[in-house]
């Protein structure tokens, strides 16, 4: 009578004699540091850990991997949480203390990148009044609201990712 394997069996059998190159390792270990730094990172921000407590991680990583690299993730995790729309003077202390950009050069591009979203979304409530217009909706307390619209939606994760590579510019800059 023939043997009924398992299909954890069948899949130890053929996998007995694979390994992963080289490459794959390093690749797959560059991954599992990035996510514990942009962990370090986002924990920081939920206020989970102390800004000296990342430091003293960072230590530690620094050590087991290039310095570079972990300096590059860490600023590319910083940049990717500037909200132009929110207060980000928390994370400008953030980004001066463990990469050291200057907080007014911070300021600056988020400046920028506030200006440009708020011509956006003028142009838009420009539009969006035009359209009530056109369909005979008009008087002074007719109030657009671009905060409403799907394209809006679309265009301010367009500018947050625009003004993430501003910041991420900076901060390398």
């Amino acid at each position: 009578m023939a043997e009924i394997k398992s299909t954890i069996d069948l899949i130890m059998e053929r996998t007995k004699n694979l390994s992963a190159s080289a490459e794959e390792r390093e690749a797959y270990q560059r991954q599992e540091r990035e996510k514990r730094l942009r962990g370090l990172i986002q924990k920081l921000l939920d206020d989970n850990l102390t800004l000296d407590g990342v430091k003293d991680e960072l230590a530690k990583e620094k050590k087991n991997s290039s310095a570079a690299e972990v300096a590059e993730v860490v600023k590319d995790a910083l940049a990717g949480h500037v909200d132009p729309e929110a207060d980000n003077e928390r994370l400008f202390r953030y980004v001066n203390e463990l990469v050291g950009t200057p907080g007014d050069r911070l300021r600056e591009t988020l400046a920028a990148c506030r200006e440009e979203a708020t011509s956006r979304k003028a142009v838009l409530a420009e539009r969006q009044r035009k359209e009530l217009d056109s369909k005979g909706i008009t008087g002074s307390a007719v109030l657009p609201n671009p905060e409403a619209d799907p394209l809006w939606k679309a265009r301010r994760e367009e500018m947050q990712a625009a003004c993430a590579k501003r910041f991420f510019a900076v901060i390398t800059g």
